[in-house]
């Protein structure tokens, strides 16, 4: 019996994160981290960080739903000057999107008790036209009830 050539395997493109409006709902409560760090000089400088994790399902303009993970970043004095609101681009191996959204000190205080009350649920973003794999977000919100 002949042998079959042995081919690349099948590789799968996902599809970029499309321009409009977007939907989500948050999977379960966030993990998170706050720390600080001395960075290398020279000068040497001191930074803070603080930032929450979480897993969502993200539903594009075209109605597909895929899953994402959420990073929430508080802004600090170096964190370079951007206009956007945050960024999402897809990941490399997965079929799902990631995240970045940056928040002020006092958002991600009240974040912080929304998620821990469990009410934080669903959230929405604006992705707006990108080069290469990074689309800025240049609104984003999330909804509650008290």
């Amino acid at each position: 019996m002949p042998r079959k050539k042995v081919g690349e395997p099948a590789t799968t493109k996902w599809p970029e994160a499309e321009p409009g409006n977007w939907k989500g709902e948050f999977a379960k409560r966030p993990s998170g981290s706050i720390g600080h760090h001395v960075q290398p000089g020279p000068p040497q400088m001191s930074v803070e960080f603080t930032y929450l994790i979480c897993g969502a399902v993200v539903i594009s303009p075209a109605k597909m739903e895929w899953p994402a993970v959420i990073s929430f970043w508080v802004r600090t004095p170096f964190t370079p000057e951007r206009i956007e609101a945050g960024f999402i681009f897809r990941s490399g191996n997965m079929p799902s999107f990631n995240l970045g959204l940056e928040v002020t000190r006092p958002q991600f205080t009240e974040m912080l008790w929304l998620f821990k009350e469990k009410m934080l649920t669903n959230f929405h973003f604006t992705v707006a036209q990108g080069a290469n794999d990074h689309r800025p977000i240049t609104a984003w919100g999330a909804s509650f009830e008290l």
